[in-house]
C-alpha cells in the first residue's frame, strides 16, 4: 500500500520524502509495539506507524498532522480499531435487546 503525502517532509537526516509504502503488520510487531510504548496509546501509534512505514519514530515527528492522521487511521483499521482511537472516544456501539428471562 503507497501513500502520497499531501505535504512532504524532510527527515532529521535531510531525506526528502513525499511518499511512503506501508507494510501489513505481524503479531510480531503488535508485540514489539507493545513492549517498546509501556503501553503508552500515543506510543504506540508512533512506534506502530513506524513499524509499518519502515521509518523510525523521529523521522515521523517532522511529518505534518494530516498526512499523520491519514497513517494513524489506516494504523487502526489494521488493528481492527477502525480509526476509533483505541478506544479512548467514539460510541458505545450498537444496542442489543436481551430478553429479561
Amino acid at each position: 500500500m503507497e501513500l502520497t503525502l499531501k505535504y512532504p517532509f524532510v527527515t532529521p537526516a535531510g531525506e526528502t520524502i513525499n511518499k511512503l509504502t506501508m507494510r501489513r503488520l505481524k503479531v510480531r510487531d503488535i508485540k514489539a509495539i507493545t513492549q517498546q510504548s509501556g503501553g503508552k496509546v500515543a506510543e504506540m501509534e508512533l512506534i506502530g506507524i513506524a513499524r509499518m512505514t519502515s521509518l523510525i519514530p523521529e523521522d515521523l515527528e517532522e511529518m505534518d498532522a494530516a498526512d499523520y492522521q491519514v497513517l494513524k487511521d489506516r494504523f487502526l483499521d489494521i488493528l481492527g480499531f477502525g480509526g476509533n482511537d483505541l478506544g479512548r472516544s467514539g460510541a458505545a456501539g450498537d444496542v442489543v435487546p436481551v430478553s429479561a428471562e
